[in-house]
């Protein structure tokens, strides 16, 4: 039997799970990531945002420019 990597209890008083840490240790990485995963989870919701407003930006400033040509109307007039 294995022991758990963090706390050294042997296989005979604990479950060991595949991860090699036992369950009692394992939740307490979970918890400590959570506020990471979190973060994570946060800055790609930004990051979309960010994206969703470039798309619009670049769309109104196309329609002020061009108005409703297509690129290649665009492209056929140079």
């Amino acid at each position: 039997m294995s022991n758990c990597k963090k706390c050294l209890a042997s296989g005979m008083r604990v479950h060991i799970l595949s991860s090699g840490f036992c369950q009692e240790c394992q939740g307490e990485l979970d918890w400590e990531n959570g506020s990471r995963e979190a973060r994570k989870q946060a800055n790609k919701a930004r990051r979309i945002a960010m994206y969703e407003q470039g798309k619009k930006i670049v769309a109104k400033k196309w329609k002020d420019k061009y108005g409703d040509a297509e690129i290649d109307e665009v492209l056929g007039y140079k």
